[in-house]
């Protein structure tokens, strides 16, 4: 609501322009500006700005433990190169559907690169950690038996997990969580070779 006096006026302030403005579009813009800059558009998870913020946030002041995932998905590039960039997204808003429903705050999960994902979980420890990280195969699965008719493309994660007790260094979670990733990533490699050799 704005309202002026016209100069004539102004000794009596008998007269006075009320005038309503209507903000809501530009309430609505402001607020999509705002999820934009903390979401991913095609998973619906939050982006790596978000993560780096709330990751610093985090190693200042807890709370503790902090619990993190290290997720890649594994395939995608294949599946970009053979059948083109829309299958590939299609493989990713995947991944966002299974750890949006699998994973409950304070936890949240991210999208921090390309085929990369993270899951944060403030104040838990590595047993409850543990149990998201078998929500998420769980939802994985559930995710892959839906979808078998459609795309024909089986959703593969590999994940490391790694918790931050306080006084520790969150980074050097971070660090252990994407070792233990790349040594899954490697043993599903390894698996799949070897089922292919016996098929032969």
């Amino acid at each position: 609501m704005q309202f002026a006096v016209l100069e004539d006026r102004l000794a009596t302030w008998d007269l006075v322009l009320v005038s309503l403005v209507d903000i809501t579009a530009r309430k609505k813009a402001e607020a999509y500006l705002e999820y934009l800059g903390k979401h991913d558009v095609l998973t619906q998870l939050r982006n790596r700005t978000y993560y780096t913020e709330e990751l610093n946030r985090l190693s200042r002041k807890g709370p503790w433990p902090v619990s993190v995932l290290a997720i890649d998905l594994n395939g995608l590039k294949p599946v970009n190169d053979e059948e083109g960039h829309a299958a590939g997204d299609a493989l990713l808003r995947r991944v966002g559907e299974v750890l949006s429903k699998a994973v409950d705050a304070p936890g949240w999960p991210a999208r921090t690169g390309g085929d990369e994902f993270a899951v944060v979980l403030p104040k838990t420890d590595e047993r409850a950690a543990e149990a998201t990280r078998e929500r998420i195969v769980s939802m994985l699965d559930l995710n892959n038996q839906f979808y078998a008719g459609q795309s024909g493309h089986v959703l593969k994660l590999a994940i490391g997990l790694a918790t931050c007790e306080a006084g520790e260094q969150l980074d050097g979670a971070l660090q252990r969580a994407d070792r233990a990733m790349y040594e899954d990533k490697a043993n599903n490699y390894r698996e799949h070779d070897g089922e292919r050799r016996n098929k032969r």
